[in-house]
C-alpha cells in the first residue's frame, strides 16, 4: 500500500439529493480551496435520484468537477459510485450541506502526511451560527447530541464510532481494500460507522481527529427533525444487525437483535408514561431562545437528562418498526421514501 506521505491527487466525494441551493454553496466553498504545492483535487458530485430537468452546469463549481447522475440509491451507493468515477489517491467525503474552510483539503492532506500510515481521518464539523438560536440549536452545537466533538481532543485517535461521514478522509487503497460502503444500508445511517468498523478490524489505526480540517454544517435541525432522525437510526440499526452482526454487537453489545427488539418493546410499554411527560416538558423548552436562559451550562445538563428518555423512545420505536424489514429485498426502497440525506 502506498504511503500517505506521497499524496498529490485528491478526490472530494459529495453525494447530493434534492438540495441544489446547498450544493451550490458547498461547491462555491470548494472552489476557494488553497492547496499545498504539488497537490491537486477533483470533485465528484453523485446525484442520488437525478432529475432530467436538473441543471448543474450553471453552478459555480471547482475547475475539475464531475456530476454523476444516478437513480435513487442511497448515500452509501452514491458515495461508492463517486469513488469509482474518481482518480484521487486520497478520498475526502463531505455532505452537500457542508461548506469547507479554504484550507480544508490541505488539512486533510496534512493529517495523512503527518501520520505517515494509512487510516481514517475525521475533521471538525460545526453548525452554522443561526440567527436567534434556540435551546435545541445550542444543545446540537454544544453537546454530543449529534456528534462527539465535545468529548474529543485534536490530534488523538478514536474508535470507529467517531467516523462522521460529513467530514472524513481515507486513502483510496484502504477504501478499496475493505470494499467501500455497504450499499444495503440505505437511505442513510451507520454506513459510515460500518465502513470504519471494517477498516479498524482490518488492523489499521482508528479514526484520527484533525480539528483544523473544518467545515460548516448548514443543517438547522428542530426537535421534531431530531425525533424523526432517531427513529430512522433505529430502523437502520435493525438493518445493521443483518448486514454486519459484528459491527452491530460492537455498538449495541449484543448479537441477538430479536431479543433486543423484545426488550425494547417491554421497556416502551413500561416507560410510556414517563416518556410522554418528558417529551412534553422538553418540547416546552426546545424552541425557546437560548439567550433568555442566564444559567445555560446548568440548564443544558438538566435538559440533556430530560431529553434522553424521549431519544430512547424514538430510537426503540424505529428499531421495532424496522426489524421486520431486515430480510425484505425491497426494504431499502421503502425506507428511502420521504428521506433525504442528513
Amino acid at each position: 500500500m502506498s504511503r500517505p506521505t506521497h499524496i498529490t491527487n485528491v478526490s472530494v466525494i459529495i453525494p447530493t439529493c434534492g438540495r441544489p441551493t446547498k450544493l451550490r454553496n458547498c461547491l462555491a466553498a470548494l472552489a476557494q480551496q488553497r492547496l499545498p504545492a504539488n497537490v491537486a483535487f477533483e470533485t465528484i458530485v453523485a446525484i442520488d435520484g437525478a432529475n432530467a430537468a436538473d441543471d448543474y452546469a450553471a453552478l459555480d463549481a471547482p475547475a475539475r468537477t464531475q456530476f454523476l447522475p444516478l437513480p435513487r440509491c442511497g448515500i452509501g451507493a452514491a458515495r461508492n459510485a463517486a469513488v469509482a468515477a474518481s482518480a484521487g489517491e486520497l478520498l475526502i467525503v463531505a455532505n452537500d450541506d457542508t461548506y469547507p474552510q479554504p484550507d480544508w483539503v490541505a488539512q486533510h492532506v496534512a493529517a495523512h502526511r503527518e501520520r505517515g500510515r494509512p487510516g481514517l481521518v475525521v475533521g471538525l464539523t460545526r453548525f452554522c451560527e443561526w440567527p436567534a438560536p434556540t435551546v435545541f440549536d445550542a444543545l446540537a452545537r454544544d453537546t454530543s447530541l449529534l456528534f462527539f466533538y465535545d468529548q474529543m481532543q485534536p490530534g488523538r485517535t478514536y474508535g470507529f464510532r467517531h467516523a462522521f461521514g460529513c467530514n472524513t478522509s481515507v486513502p483510496r487503497t484502504l477504501f478499496d481494500r475493505v470494499g467501500g460502503y455497504d450499499e444495503r444500508l440505505r437511505p442513510y445511517g451507520y454506513e459510515d460507522l460500518e465502513l470504519a468498523y471494517r477498516v479498524e478490524q482490518s488492523g489499521y489505526p482508528g479514526v484520527f481527529y484533525q480539528a483544523s480540517a473544518l467545515n460548516t454544517h448548514d443543517h438547522r435541525m428542530t426537535w421534531p427533525d431530531y425525533c424523526r432522525r432517531e427513529a430512522c437510526l433505529g430502523r437502520m440499526a435493525a438493518c445493521l444487525a443483518a448486514v454486519n452482526p459484528d459491527c452491530f454487537e460492537a455498538i449495541f453489545r449484543t448479537r441477538d437483535a430479536e431479543a433486543l427488539r423484545d426488550r425494547f418493546a417491554a421497556w416502551l410499554e413500561l416507560d410510556r408514561g414517563d416518556h410522554a411527560a418528558a417529551a412534553a416538558e422538553f418540547e416546552s423548552w426546545a424552541a425557546r431562545p437560548v439567550a433568555q436562559i442566564a444559567a445555560w451550562p446548568a440548564m443544558r445538563t438538566t435538559l440533556l437528562r430530560l431529553l434522553q428518555p424521549v431519544k430512547r423512545r424514538c430510537f426503540r420505536e424505529g428499531f421495532i418498526s424496522g426489524f421486520h424489514l431486515r430480510f425484505d429485498a425491497s426494504w431499502g426502497e421503502r425506507l428511502a421514501l420521504g428521506h433525504s440525506f442528513p
